[in-house]
This record gives C-alpha cells, sequence and structure tokens, in this order.
C-alpha cells in the first residue's frame, strides 16, 4: 500500500478515474438540471391549461342549467310537485351535457329532488345555508365539497317569474376527469379534496398503488415546484389551489422525472463504458511505467537494508537513467560517509569526551564481558566508584576550565595506579569507576585506600594547590553480586553510606540495600502517614529542682505504623530532613501541640510546653508565617511556647536563624538551645541568638551517677548558662544521684525516665493531676513516685 510502484500505479488510475467520474458527474448533473428545467415549464404549462378545461367546464354547466331553468315543462313540474316528471326532466338534462350531479331545492334550500342516491344531512344544511346566502338570487359558479367529494357547481334560481326553486348542476372533479385531463396536457392532474369530517379524497390519473404521497402536497408551496420522492421514482409537484366554498381543494400537476431522464441512461451507459475501457489501458501502461520507474527502487533498498545491517562494503547498483546515475553516485557517498560517522559515533557513546575513557555504558558492557568470561571460575573482582567530594564547589570556585583539568588529572592518577587487569571509566560529572580484576573482600579496603591516597596527592592547577577529597564505595564479585547493574547498583550505595557515615571508603556490606530500602519504604509511608492522621504526640514531663514541680513538658512525636508497629522517630525524622518531608511533618506536630496547650489552658493547667524543630524548618522564610497562623487558629497561649533547636542547627544560617527568632519572639514565643555542648559552635555566635534556656545532652547528664570527668563539664555549662541568664535544663535524668549531682549544681530544670517515661495525652493529664496531690516534699524525695517506674532508657525525643 505505501511502495513507490503502488503509488505510481494509485495515481494514473485516480487520475482516469477522476476523470472519467466527473464526466459522468457533470453530464448527469447537467441532465438532472435540464430535465427539472423542463419539467417545470410543463407543469406551468399544464396548470394554465387544465384551469382553461375547468373553465370551459364550468362555462357549459352555465349554459345548461339556464336552458333548464327556462324549461316551462320543469317549471310546471316544480310548481306543481309533480316528483315522477321532475325527476324525468332531471335525468334527461344531466345525461345531454353528462353533468355528474343535479339538484332541486325549493326557495328555502331544502332538498326537493337530487340524482345523489344519498344526500348526508350535513351537506342538506350546507346547501341550505348556500341558499340562503344568495340574497340577490343570482346565478353561482363554485367548487364545493359535497360529503367529502369535490364538484364543480352551477346554481341558479327557477323563475316564475319570482324564484319558485333553485337547481344546482354539476360535474365531480374524480379519476376520469383527471385521467382526461391528464391526456390533454401531458402530465399527472389529481384533485385533493378534505372538508374536515369525511376522509381525505383524492382523484388521480395516477395508479391507485402511487397515490401514497398525494396525501401530504396539501402542506406543500403552491408558489413553485417541488419534489416529492417515492420509492422507486421522483414527482416534481406543482399544486394549485381552487378556491372550494366549504373545505380545501388543490389541483396537483406532477411529472416523473426518471420517465424524463430515461433518454439520458443510454449516453450515461456508453459513457461509463469508454471509461472503464480506457482505466483498463490505463491500468496496463501504469502497470509498466511503475515497474520500470522503481526497477532501480528496489536495487537501491537491497543496498540500503544491507548498508542497514552494518555491511557498509555493498557495491551500489549501476543505473540508466540520469537521475538514478546521480541518486547511486550520492548513496555511494552516503555509505563512506555513514561509515565513518558512526565509527566516531560509537565511540563517543561509549567514551568519555573530556578524559576519552569508557563511560559508564561501556564499562557495564566491559563488566558484563569479564563476569561471563569462560575462565572466569569464580575469580573475585572489585568494583569502585570514586567521588571527587565538593566538586561542584570546585566549579564555582575556579570555573569549569579548572574543573576540566582536574577531571583530566584524576583519570590519568587511575589509569596509571591500576594494574594490567584493571579498567578505569567516567560515571558521572563528578564519579570515575574503577574494576579491579582478581581483587576480592580481603584486599578491598587496602586497594581502596591505595586509590584514594594516590588522588589526595596535591597538584598545581593556573598558580593554585589542589588538595581532592576523595570517597569511594566498593562492592565485591561474587559476594556481593553476579551482574554488572547489581555492582555498580551496591557500589552507589556505599558510596551514599560512607558519606552519610563521613568516610573515606565505604564497602558494600550485605543487608545495606534492605535497610536503605527500608528506609525508603517508612518514608513513603510517612506522607501518607501524616495525611492519614496516624502520628500522635506523647509528653515527657519538665520539673524544676529541687522541688520536683511540674513547669512543663517536651513534645515527641510517634508513628504507630499499621503494619510496623510503633515506629521511633530516629527512623524517620532525619531522612524526613533529608527529602524536605520535615516541614510537613513539623507543620503538622506545631498543630497538634497548639491544639493541646489550648484543651490544657481550658483545663486551668498552665505550663510550657517545648517543640522540637529542625534547621530546615529555620531555613524556610514562609516557617514564621505558617507558626503565627497556627497560633491563630488554635488560640494557644505563644508564651507558654518553647521551640527548641540543635546548636548546629541554629549555627548552619545565623543571619536567617536570627531574623525567624526575633519575628516568632514579638509573639512571646521563647527558644531553647536542645543538645547544647555536641555542637561545637562558638560562644561569640551563642551569645547572639535570643534563647532563653539550654539543654545539656544526655551523653553528659545519663554518666553523672558513675562520677565520671562529665560532671565537670555539666557543671561548666550550668555556669555559663547562669552567667549568660539563660535557664539551664538536663535532659536524660535517669537515677537518683544524677537528680541529686545537677540539684548540687544548681540545675534550674531536669527531664529524664527518672521523673517519668512519655506519656500519651490522657497518661500525662492524669500524671499531673496526681502529681499536684502530692506535697513538695515528698516531690523532693521521690520526683517519679507519681509517674511510671524509673527506668533506664536510649532517648526518645523527635
Amino acid at each position: 500500500m505505501r511502495s513507490f510502484r503502488f503509488r505510481i500505479l494509485a495515481l494514473v488510475l485516480s487520475l482516469v478515474t477522476v476523470v472519467v467520474s466527473a464526466t459522468v458527474l457533470a453530464v448527469v448533473t447537467k441532465a438532472h438540471a435540464e430535465v427539472g428545467r423542463n419539467a417545470a415549464l410543463q407543469l406551468r404549462s399544464a396548470a394554465d391549461t387544465a384551469r382553461e378545461v375547468l373553465k370551459f367546464r364550468g362555462n357549459q354547466l352555465t349554459s345548461a342549467v339556464e336552458v333548464l331553468t327556462s324549461d316551462f315543462g320543469f317549471k310546471e313540474a316544480i310548481a306543481s310537485a309533480d316528483t315522477a316528471t321532475l325527476m324525468s326532466a332531471m335525468s334527461n338534462h344531466r345525461s345531454r351535457i353528462g353533468a355528474d350531479v343535479l339538484i332541486v331545492l325549493d326557495r328555502d334550500g331544502g332538498v326537493v329532488a337530487s340524482t345523489l342516491e344519498t344526500l348526508s344531512a350535513h351537506a342538506r344544511a350546507e346547501l341550505q345555508r348556500l341558499i340562503a346566502e344568495d340574497a340577490d338570487g343570482q346565478l353561482l359558479r363554485l367548487y364545493r365539497l359535497i360529503d367529502g367529494r369535490p364538484y364543480q357547481l352551477v346554481v341558479a334560481p327557477v323563475l316564475a317569474p319570482d324564484p319558485i326553486a333553485w337547481t344546482a348542476m354539476g360535474f365531480a372533479l374524480d379519476d376520469k376527469v383527471a385521467k382526461d385531463m391528464a391526456r390533454l396536457v401531458g402530465v399527472d392532474v389529481s384533485f385533493v379534496a378534505g372538508d374536515g369530517i369525511a376522509p381525505l379524497f383524492v382523484a388521480s390519473s395516477r395508479t391507485t398503488g402511487t397515490r401514497e404521497s398525494l396525501g401530504d402536497v396539501m402542506n406543500g408551496s403552491s408558489g413553485a415546484p417541488f419534489s416529492i420522492r417515492t420509492h422507486d421514482d421522483e414527482l416534481l409537484t406543482w399544486t394549485n389551489p381552487i378556491r372550494s366554498a366549504n373545505g380545501p381543494l388543490t389541483l396537483v400537476l406532477q411529472q416523473s422525472l426518471a420517465s424524463a431522464l430515461h433518454p439520458y441512461q443510454q449516453l450515461r451507459t456508453w459513457i461509463l463504458a469508454i471509461g472503464f475501457g480506457i482505466l483498463a489501458v490505463a491500468s496496463a501502461l501504469a502497470v509498466l511505467l511503475a515497474r520500470s520507474a522503481t526497477r532501480p527502487v528496489d536495487d537501491l533498498i537491497l543496498a540500503v537494508e544491507r548498508l542497514e545491517a552494518g555491511d557498509y562494503g555493498i557495491a551500489v547498483p549501476t543505473a540508466r537513467t540520469n537521475e538514478f546515475i546521480r541518486l547511486s553516485s550520492a548513496f555511494d557517498a552516503m555509505r563512506s560517509a555513514v561509515a565513518e560517522r558512526e565509527r566516531i559515533i560509537r565511540h563517543q557513546a561509549l567514551h568519555d569526551p573530556l578524559t576519552g575513557i569508557p563511560n559508564r555504558a561501556r564499562m557495564t558492557e566491559v563488566l558484563d564481558e569479564l563476569l561471563a568470561s569462560d575462565g572466569r571460575n569464580g575469580r573475585p573482582l572489585m568494583t569502585c566508584i570514586v567521588q571527587i567530594v565538593e566538586f561542584q564547589h570546585l566549579v564555582g570556585s575556579l570555573g569549569h576550565a579548572a574543573a576540566d583539568g582536574v577531571l583530566l588529572e584524576v583519570s590519568k592518577r587511575l589509569v596509571s595506579g591500576v594494574s594490567l587487569h584493571g579498567c578505569v571509566g567516567k560515571a558521572g560529572s563528578d564519579q570515575f569507576l574503577v574494576l579491579l580484576d582478581g581483587a576480592g573482600s580481603k584486599q578491598a579496603m587496602a586497594e581502596s585506600d591505595r586509590l584514594a591516597e594516590s588522588l589526595r596527592v596535591p597538584f598545581e592547577f593556573a598558580g593554585v594547590s589542589l588538595q581532592l577529597e576523595i570517597r569511594i564505595g566498593v562492592s565485591v564479585f561474587p559476594e556481593d553480586g553476579v551482574r554488572a547493574a547489581e555492582l555498580f547498583q551496591l557500589a552507589e550505595l556505599a558510596l551514599y553510606l560512607a558519606g552519610q557515615a563521613g568516610v573515606a571508603v565505604g564497602l558494600f556490606v550485605p543487608g545495606d540495600d534492605e535497610l536503605q530500602r527500608h528506609r525508603l519504604t517508612i518514608l513513603g509511608d510517612l506522607r501518607r502517614a501524616i495525611a492519614a492522621d496516624q502520628l500522635h504526640l506523647h509528653y515527657q514531663p519538665k520539673v524544676s529542682l529541687p522541688d520536683g514541680r511540674v513547669v512543663g513538658c517536651e513534645a515527641l512525636v510517634r508513628w504507630r505504623h499499621p503494619q510496623k508497629g510503633i515506629i521511633l522517630p530516629g527512623e524517620f525524622i532525619a531522612h524526613a530532613e533529608r527529602t524536605g518531608l520535615i516541614r510537613v511533618l513539623t507543620t503538622w506536630v506545631l498543630g497538634a501541640a497548639f491544639r493541646q496547650l489550648r484543651a490544657w489552658q481550658d483545663l486551668g493547667l498552665d505550663f510550657d510546653l517545648s517543640i522540637n524543630v529542625s534547621p530546615a524548618d529555620l531555613a524556610d522564610p514562609g516557617f514564621a508565617d505558617s507558626v503565627v497562623k497556627l497560633l491563630g487558629d488554635t488560640g494557644a497561649n505563644a508564651a507558654r511556647v518553647i521551640l527548641e533547636v540543635t546548636e548546629s542547627g541554629a549555627m548552619k544560617d545565623l543571619d536567617n536563624t536570627l531574623r525567624i527568632m526575633e519575628e516568632l519572639r514579638v509573639l512571646g514565643i521563647r527558644f531553647s538551645i536542645d543538645d547544647f555542648g555536641t555542637g561545637y559552635s562558638s560562644l561569640a555566635h551563642l551569645r547572639l541568638l535570643p534563647v532563653d534556656e539550654i539543654k545539656i545532652d544526655r551523653s553528659f547528664v545519663s554518666e553523672l551517677e558513675n562520677m565520671t570527668a562529665d560532671d565537670v563539664i555539666v557543671r561548666s555549662t550550668i555556669n555559663l548558662g547562669h552567667s549568660l541568664n539563660l535557664k539551664v535544663v538536663a535532659e536524660g535524668v535517669e537515677a537518683a544521684a544524677g537528680w541529686d549531682a545537677l540539684a548540687d549544681m544548681g540545675c534550674d530544670l531536669v527531664q529524664g525516665y527518672f521523673i517519668s517515661k512519655p506519656l500519651s495525652e490522657p497518661d500525662f493529664t492524669r500524671w499531673v493531676h496526681e502529681r499536684s496531690a502530692i506535697p513538695s516534699q515528698n516531690r523532693e524525695q521521690d520526683p517519679g513516685n507519681a509517674g511510671a517506674a524509673p527506668k533506664r532508657g536510649g532517648r526518645v525525643s523527635a
């Protein structure tokens, strides 16, 4: 269907078909139009003739009626009421001119005698009304329906000398009249009448079986001919309304277009025969032309197919015509150019354009070939992904030229650093692939360190001494995987985990991939959990020293997974921070905490509520606005809200952190530095932050009972906080010894399992009420007596 040969054949045949079809269509259209025009003229002429015929018949009736009403014997029979003589006279006069009806009426219009066998009461009443309306007693010429049948009537008075009776004589407009007129005018003639009482009357020159369409002509236009289609013909129709005294009466003239077109059928047949003959000859010529024109193309197609298969030595077939000779020459030149370009493209597709070493696709092929080689027999192979740490920072600092120089130098060092059994490739903008055949798990760390050390040696570029930081991820065949894609994936994972751990070399450990998939699954479920309200808050009390009075609590998020049960924050908070989901999570925690704070306020419980926020929240320009909106929606008291930020997180973007803190402090919100002592922040920077308290990290507090060197750090931190007019909170208090030590050091507030574990809202509210009922001296002796039994445990905060 889409071949060149078929298109040539189709073009020729289409042209011939179009020409023949257009000719036949033009002849048929012209003939149909001409026949229609002639038929319309014939109908107009026939209409004039038909009306003249009806007029002549009316004159006949008038003369016959005048003779009858002047006859003395007829008058005498009427005067004497001699019915027999009257009927005889009526019969003689009716047959003399061939009238169809003769009716004698008395002076009031009542029927005296009639040639009709039956005359309905409705018809009698109409005749009587007709006589009554003729006040002048004049002769009437009219068309009238009598019992649904149309008649051409002449009604005249019988004078002696005054009117003593009326005589009505008429011709019936029936099939006979229609046929006679049709023979005279040359078209079909029909009379269609209806008085609204009797069924529609149709008298026609057409046969009985072809009168179905005449019932609709009453709705047709009388101003111009129109067409009516029957099952086997098309009739050009013209209606001529006849003024009737008591119902619609229409003269219908029709001309068969099929009969009129019959003389043109032979011409159309001849044209079609000639057209088919031309089409047959054109088909034969088209086949020969197509075969001749497409033979060189077929030869070229065969050559192209060989070229597609990779055979660039195929000989281009010779041609006879100038056009195909030029095409063959162009094809031969193209064949040579394609062969060269394919060689270049294949090399570029499988090699890095800057360094010239194989790219990831080619390295995948090489690794698969090595793994599938017959002589492998389980011989180990080490796959390394080498990454230049903070390469984009180098690009931004020194430009792309320096970055290209670094990449070239790294590729040279790697190529020279591997043995004959190694292979080096490029994996990305800042990553290289190294395959070390024969190196297994035992040699992995040593080989990786050797590669890293070779790349850490400084080198000069444009007068700048550069020393690169390198990170390497390693997977080993056959322990970690047996396919190239699998080994590369596991090496990528090892590289990622090395970055998370902050080490230079990461070796894949079985189970790391399952752990990573679990973390990703957890992260995906977390988004749905927030929407499905699967999270809830626990609250851990904060009490003052030394009286143990409850001054507040810390809100800690918990996740009750429908399949995995309780998931602690340590499993999802860090991942949420890396993906940006932490902002959605923080919004949920703030909203839930603010609503609970308002509920406690309504119960008369007045204490502080501490909420952890992420460094990512402090980097969000809209964070302060969202907190303000949540406070307005919940009605919580902002003066009782303490937002806890980590020491390192607050120092990441000090200017932005200060701006957000100041915006929120205007509302009365206070801030606390969480995990103080682990961030190694500058005291000068810390003094700039508008914070109200610091929380000593549990790693220093938990060992106070053992009298370790941590007590010096804790004491110093408490003194530092007080010197800066800050309250000091110690978290992680798990034993009485720690409580006593912190009291001696002057710590302000404590929290931990020794006081109470984190509690759900109902349990925490009940714990607060129960603790409020205990005298202060008892709280000092046993701070945890009103909550859960003290026990040791790890951190469970968000």
